[in-house]
């Protein structure tokens, strides 16, 4: 009488890739701008080092107060253009390992990292509070960039394959 609106469950193996590419995607961006900024301050703004040097509990009472002291401007637009960068790759990597709805998964990575960093937002201290709300933005926005580019870039691929076997037969 009536029709099944569901569809078919996937298969485990499906969805455990699934969880996987979301889980993994969003632990590299985070890693990323970590390595990013360690890997810029320690090795080329002295300030960063030194506040670095003098122990985690130092390092987060500069921040709190006065994150220009430890991560100068220049410095914090350095690690949020690598970071960036990262961040297209990791949509590009989104878009290569997502088995289903790829466009849906990166997608559902930047809205992963976009409350990720409004919850740090709210949490932070008013100094740094600027600082994470234009990783809020412009992470989640890079990656879903790098995603688009990568499908565009699948259908040209494919579209031109299409024309070349028309042209073949």
């Amino acid at each position: 009488i009536g029709s099944r609106m569901s569809q078919d469950p996937l298969p485990p193996g499906m969805m455990l890739r699934s969880f996987l590419t979301v889980a993994s995607a969003f632990v590299l961006s985070v890693v990323a701008l970590i390595v990013c900024t360690f890997g810029i301050g320690l090795n080329f703004f002295p300030q960063f080092a030194q506040h670095f040097d003098a122990g985690p509990e130092a390092l987060k009472a500069v921040m709190d107060t006065n994150p220009e002291e430890a991560i100068p401007s220049l410095m914090f637009w350095i690690v949020v253009a690598a970071s960036i960068l990262a961040n297209l790759v990791i949509g590009f990597y989104v878009i290569k390992t997502a088995p289903f709805s790829h466009f849906g998964h990166a997608t559902f990575v930047a809205v992963l990292l976009f409350i990720y960093y409004l919850q740090m937002a709210i949490s932070d201290p008013p100094g740094k509070k600027s600082m994470t709300l234009i990783y809020m933005i412009a992470f989640p926005l890079a990656l879903l960039v790098g995603a688009k580019w990568t499908i565009n870039r699948m259908v040209r691929k494919h579209q031109s394959e299409e024309a070349t076997g028309e042209l073949l037969n």
